[in-house]
């Protein structure tokens, strides 16, 4: 094959891909709304039971209650270590709610939906 062909070839695959990007992210929005799992994504992201609630109160309470135990002198040092504990927490719970769910990470179902989608783009 001519590297002249070879190349053309490739542009011609590249601007497809460009294409498809295109008109995923004109799509995008209301192919990921009709997909069953991406609303039960969706809808596992609410707080919607007293466990939720509890997971989301405790990095408040740890921040609250960690102020008093920090060995600092200065004020402004004891409310940042008392933020920083609150958002590690945060993250800890949310990280834990993720795990209990059981559900995929958004990025895996739209990437699920989009190699879909573009299977459906060839094959049409």
């Amino acid at each position: 094959m001519k590297p002249e062909t070879r190349n053309l070839k490739l542009e011609t695959q590249h601007m497809n891909e460009q294409e498809f990007e295109k008109i995923w992210r004109e799509n995008r929005r209301n192919l990921l709304q009709n997909d069953a799992e991406w609303r039960q994504l969706q809808e596992s992201y609410k707080m919607s039971s007293g466990a939720d609630w509890l997971l989301f109160a405790i990095p408040v309470v740890a921040g609250i209650a960690s102020f008093n135990y920090i060995p600092l002198t200065s004020e402004i040092l004891k409310w940042l270590v008392s933020v920083a504990i609150t958002i590690v927490c945060f993250a800890l719970c949310v990280w834990i709610k993720a795990l209990i769910s059981g559900t995929k990470s958004a990025d895996e179902i739209e990437r699920r939906i989009k190699e879909e989608f573009k299977e459906s783009m060839h094959n049409s």
